[in-house]
């Protein structure tokens, strides 16, 4: 691999970070994206055919799945992830979120297990499934089979109690080894692709169809585009203004989640990173107050908590990076000796790779999926501080931001913890918990509390005096 970074019309910072020649103050006011009516009508449109279709193949399981091989069984196949749903219910229909996930629990799940399997269970305990373009959908559409993954002690868990709800659902679980580096690991692909591999016929089983390889290399090669280009979008905040804010990145990855299989999804990512990057070019962004550069560590929450966003927002204070926006749909350089890189890959390498046989396009696609940085950290603590030293670098941090999850059950949590300590002396840092989508689990005080010390820190820091 041979990946490259786009900087034409840049300077280089002397720590690294880059910066646009255009000055702050010819930006007038905030940038509004031409693409996004392209993303939301994608990811309502995917929505809608999974759950209005009366023929083809639903298949429902975790997005941080390999999803290429389910597009070999045809052109008819519909997809569903349970935490981009999940999400995506929660801020279209907070009510019904909050029913949902009180409709899990009186079934029998557990209070403290975790907020987005209790939203997606509650949606089939309720007979019913909200699409974000506003509808809710009566009776809830029962899938042909689950593809997902081991990625933490509930993931499975979670389809397999969906499966049993809903009569026995044939499902597929693909066992993840992530860690540091694991994409270079030969052992460790080779068990992906063998997964992967059996997962293929288990799927001919499953469903009587004949796998087609044309239809499976051409979803790998657009899976795999649509996680680089979205890798490159990302990159471009390293750029002073940074020309995208959390709000836009939790809004714009979901289609990558959704449904990265498609020519559509390469159309649509491919016409907002030239948007962007044009953006960056003309010294433009979304928000037109950039005082302070946040990078985050956590899942998205803010977005469920006004208050939060705006005492950053009254500050000047952004958040330019996260390792969950970033590193759950999209692929960066990642670690070169021994260091971890928020460069991003070069997209015309993707064109490059070449299909000869089913086990090419399962290699590439497993050694893709290992690099997701979101990987990366859950199965290793040391990845995840070399992620956070990195990104505080190259983003060129005034603070770090770390929120993790009360119900998330991942490495992720823990891992949190202990980048504070690390870097507490090192940048202003702090830490709360939070929550995504179950607001009982939220504390709102406390967490506004820790978000104005947060400012003031970056404040005094800024200032020479912290």
């Amino acid at each position: 691999m041979d990946p490259g970074l786009e900087t034409s019309g840049m300077t280089t910072k002397p720590n690294g970070s880059l910066r646009n020649e255009v000055s702050r103050e010819e930006v007038e006011m905030s940038y509004t994206l031409k693409t996004w009516p392209d993303f939301k009508n994608y990811q309502s449109t995917c929505y809608r055919k999974y759950a209005h279709v009366t023929e083809g193949i639903r298949c429902m399981g975790s997005t941080w799945s390999p999803l290429a091989p389910l597009k070999g069984l045809g052109e008819d196949v519909y997809l569903i992830g349970g935490e981009p749903h999940a999400a995506s219910t929660a801020g279209t229909f907070p009510q019904e979120a909050r029913d949902d996930i009180a409709a899990a629990e009186i079934a029998g799940l557990g209070f403290h297990s975790c907020s987005y399997l209790k939203l997606f269970v509650g949606e089939v305990v309720r007979d019913k499934i909200g699409i974000t373009d506003g509808t809710i959908k009566e009776g809830y559409p029962r899938p042909t089979l689950i593809w997902t993954t081991h990625l933490c002690n509930l993931h499975s868990k979670w389809y397999q109690e969906v499966s049993r709800r809903l009569g026995g659902i044939p499902m597929y679980p693909i066992d993840m080894i992530g860690g540091g580096d694991a994409e270079k690991d030969r052992k460790k692909v080779k068990y992906i692709c063998d997964q992967m591999d059996e997962g293929i016929r288990w799927l001919e089983r499953v469903t009587g169809r004949e796998f087609s390889d044309e239809l499976f290399f051409k979803a790998t090669r657009n899976e795999i585009k649509v996680l680089v280009l979205w890798g490159n979008i990302c990159a471009l905040n390293m750029h002073a203004p940074a020309p995208l804010d959390e709000r836009r990145l939790i809004a714009l990855f979901p289609p990558a989640m959704v449904d990265r299989t498609t020519d559509e999804a390469v159309r649509i990512y491919e016409a907002l990173f030239e948007e962007v990057r044009h953006m960056v070019e003309t010294g433009q962004s979304v928000v037109d107050h950039q005082r302070y550069r946040i990078v985050y560590f956590g899942l998205a929450h803010t977005y469920g908590h006004p208050e939060i966003a705006r005492i950053l927002r009254d500050a000047g204070a952004e958040i330019v990076a996260s390792v969950y926006t970033f590193g759950t749909a999209g692929n960066f350089r990642g670690f070169e000796d021994g260091k971890w890189s928020w460069q991003p890959i070069d997209p015309a390498w993707v064109d490059g790779l070449k299909f000869s046989t089913r086990r090419d396009a399962l290699e590439a696609l497993a050694k893709i999926v290992l690099g997701w940085p979101t990987w990366q950290g859950v199965r290793s603590y040391w990845a995840l501080e070399q992620m956070a030293r990195a990104m505080v670098a190259e983003f060129n941090a005034d603070g770090l931001l770390l929120a993790p999850t009360r119900s998330c059950e991942t490495d992720f949590r823990n891992g949190y913890i202990a980048i504070q300590r690390i870097f507490k002396n090192e940048i202003p840092t702090v830490e709360y918990d939070t929550e995504t989508v179950d607001v009982r689990k939220m504390d709102l005080p406390g967490s506004k509390r820790k978000t104005e010390l947060f400012v003031h820190l970056m404040e005094g820091r800024k200032k020479g005096g912290a």
